[in-house]
């Protein structure tokens, strides 16, 4: 997903998000707004190298689903 497609998806990402990834503050939400390099950041700041590409591995799923590219995935189990 590039940094149009995450702004365009932003705001249906923003609440799932929250929900699966609980590290992920609301603030931290707020600082992101849409910017793909900000929350690339945040996920670092927030997980760490190694399980920023977990995260970031959702997201990407997340959109592929909402416009039809990607079906029938299932989310993996988050790493503690």
């Amino acid at each position: 997903m590039n940094q149009e497609q995450f702004g365009q998806f932003w705001l249906q990402l923003r609440t799932p998000l929250k929900a699966k990834w609980e590290k992920i503050t609301t603030e931290d939400l707020d600082e992101i707004q849409g910017d793909l390099a900000k929350f690339g950041a945040v996920l670092q700041r927030r997980y760490g190298e190694m399980h920023k590409e977990e995260v970031t591995t959702w997201a990407n799923r997340r959109y592929s689903h909402w416009t039809g590219n990607y079906a029938g995935y299932k989310d993996p189990e988050p790493a503690s």
